[in-house]
């Protein structure tokens, strides 16, 4: 079986992007996140790394991650300016039509609505020439968007039509986001979905926050918030959100195991999310023993 709308991201396996893309394959997913760093290290250079992300046969998500680019001004605005302009010329040789871009967590970067405003809309603009999206995602340990509702709120007023946002299923959970929120957003405005899961109940600090989102992560199905993850996807699916859904697991110890391992593991989260929880909405009563009975 196909997974058409769940992609793996490059970020959560080991090993060289040769080998991440063969496995991603083979183990049933139809698109990959990159992470821009694993097309530029590539041993062949980066003109190698293009073709392998082409002639894998995966569709790309979206490359990752522009960060840093909110609230500067002056000689620092221009070099984050020239390095978004290099993200996006890397978007155009992957045939990348989405660029993920996180939001600024350097102290000194204005916290000004007006100024962040800007500076998304300006980077929107400076897309359009390439055909890319801008998905722009939240940092709990942010100053200028450190969840969900300042993200979007910066996002609807920007009003770019090529901006959109990010949905990171960790921040979203971690700050406890009301659900009914998502109704304020137009689906198309979401323009990808990260999920994974964790191991704490509740993570108090920013210290905390920071490390299990970028050493803790788990797939969905495997942590303590799998209720919490398919509530947040019916929710998803019942506003109309019809995009990928790819996940952003980052751990230490998968890491240090085979990739196989690792994408199987993330096979079963997407089926455990297809069968378990996005059918759950579909209007067909017996589409399981439908399903079965085709496939007979």
């Amino acid at each position: 079986m196909i997974l058409k709308d769940f992609g793996m991201d490059t970020a959560s396996l080991s090993g060289p992007l040769d080998t991440k893309l063969a496995a991603v394959r083979q183990a049933g997913f139809a698109q990959v996140m990159i992470s821009a760093s694993d097309v530029v290290g590539h041993p062949g250079g980066f003109a190698a790394g293009v073709r392998a992300v082409r002639n894998s046969g995966l569709a790309v998500t979206g490359l990752k991650a522009l960060r840093d680019f909110q609230g500067l001004d002056g000689r620092l605005r221009e070099y984050k300016v020239d390095v978004a302009k290099s993200m996006l010329e890397v978007c155009q040789e992957l045939g990348a039509r989405m660029l993920l871009v996180e939001a600024s967590t350097l102290s000194h970067a204005s916290t000004s609505t007006d100024v962040l405003v800007g500076d998304l809309r300006a980077l929107g603009i400076l897309a359009i020439p390439n055909a890319v999206r801008i998905a722009f995602k939240v940092a709990s340990w942010s100053g200028t968007a450190r969840n969900f509702t300042s993200a979007a709120e910066l996002v609807l007023r920007a009003n770019c039509p090529n901006l959109g946002l990010a949905i990171d299923a960790l921040d979203f959970l971690a700050a406890e986001i009301p659900l009914d929120d998502l109704d304020a957003i137009e689906p198309e405005k979401i323009f990808v979905v990260q999920l994974s899961d964790y191991w704490w109940q509740t993570v108090y600090s920013i210290t905390g926050k920071a490390a299990a989102e970028t050493r803790f992560r788990v797939f969905p199905g495997e942590g303590t918030h799998s209720d919490d993850l398919a509530a947040l996807v019916n929710k998803l699916d019942a506003i109309g959100y019809s995009g990928s859904y790819s996940f952003d697991v980052y751990n230490d110890d998968y890491q240090q195991m085979p990739q196989g391992t690792v994408v199987n593991r993330a096979r079963r989260a997407a089926e455990w999310l297809e069968e378990t929880v996005l059918r759950q909405s579909l209007p067909v009563p017996n589409i399981e023993r439908s399903r079965r009975t085709a496939e007979d």
